[in-house]
C-alpha cells in the first residue's frame, strides 16, 4: 500500500519547489471542479497522464483507486440518476439521463481530484511539503493564525499514514499465518486492540520525535522561504499557462 506516500525519484516533479506544486494544484482544482464540459475533464486527465507518466505502474495505481473509491462513485452515481431532473433514459420517468451525465462528470472530477492530490504526495517528501504550506501561509501569522502549529501537525499527519499501512499490512499477514484462528468479523475484533495498542505507542513515538526535531520544519521552511528559482518560475509559469488554455475549454 503506498497511497499517499512518498515515492522517492528525480523525476521532473520531484525536483519542482513544493510551493509551486501547491499553487498549480490548487490552481487545477478550481479549474476541474469548474469543469462544465466532459472536454475539459479529458484534457486534464490527459495531463495527469502526461505528468504522471504512461506505464503499467500507473495504470495499475489508477484502477487500484478507483477500487477503493467504488462504493463512494457508484452511490454519488445512483443518487444522480434517480434525483436529478431533465431527460430520461429508456422511456421511463424515474431514470435520468442529465443525472447520468451529471453523476460521471461528479464522479471524473472526483477521483482526479484525488489522483493530483496523490500525485502530489507521491513526489514530495513530507517535511518538505509542509514547510512549503507553512511559508505560502506565512502571512497569516499577522492575523494571529498559529501557522508553524498547523505545519507541524500536518507534518505529523503525514507521517502518520505510512505508520498506519504498515500497521494494517502486519495484521493482514499475522492473519494469513493464523488460518487456524477464528475468522470473520471476531477473528478482526481480537486485533483491534493490539492494533490501536500499537497506533498509539507509534503516534507518541512519532509526536515527541517531531518535536524534539522540529528545528527539521522550521529549518525546510527557511530553505522553501528562499526565492524561486529559475526552474521554479519557468514551471510556474508554464503551469499557469496551462490552467488557463484549460479554462477556455
Amino acid at each position: 500500500m503506498t497511497e499517499g506516500s512518498y515515492r522517492s525519484g528525480n523525476s521532473f516533479l520531484h525536483r519542482t519547489d513544493p510551493r509551486v506544486k501547491l499553487l498549480l494544484v490548487l490552481g487545477l482544482a478550481v479549474c476541474l471542479f469548474s469543469a462544465t464540459t466532459p472536454q475539459r475533464l479529458l484534457l486534464i486527465c490527459c495531463l495527469w497522464f502526461a505528468v504522471a507518466g504512461v506505464s503499467t505502474q500507473v495504470f495499475y495505481d489508477v484502477l487500484r483507486i478507483i477500487k477503493m473509491l467504488r462504493w463512494l462513485l457508484v452511490f454519488t452515481l445512483i443518487v444522480h440518476l434517480f434525483f436529478t431532473p431533465g431527460r430520461t433514459l429508456f422511456g421511463t420517468s424515474w431514470i435520468s439521463y442529465d443525472g447520468l451525465v451529471r453523476g460521471l462528470m461528479i464522479n471524473t472530477q472526483f477521483v482526479l481530484a484525488v489522483l493530483f492530490s496523490l500525485l502530489l504526495a507521491w513526489t514530495t517528501r513530507p517535511e518538505a511539503l509542509a514547510a512549503g504550506l507553512t511559508t505560502l501561509l506565512a502571512p497569516l501569522q499577522r492575523l494571529r493564525v498559529p501557522v508553524k502549529e498547523a505545519g507541524g501537525m500536518l507534518l505529523l499527519v503525514l507521517h502518520f499514514f505510512p505508520l498506519i499501512q504498515a500497521e494494517v499490512a502486519i495484521l493482514k499477514a499475522e492473519r494469513k499465518e493464523n488460518h487456524a484462528g477464528r475468522s470473520g468479523i471476531k477473528g478482526w475484533i481480537c486485533h483491534v486492540e493490539p492494533l490501536l495498542t500499537r497506533l498509539f505507542d507509534g503516534a507518541d513515538a512519532l509526536a515527541r520525535e517531531i518535536n524534539s526535531g522540529s528545528q527539521l520544519l522550521e529549518q525546510g521552511a527557511d530553505r522553501e522561504g528562499a526565492k524561486f528559482d529559475r526552474h521554479a518560475l519557468m514551471t510556474a509559469v508554464g503551469g499557469l499557462i496551462i490552467i488557463l488554455l484549460l479554462w477556455q475549454v
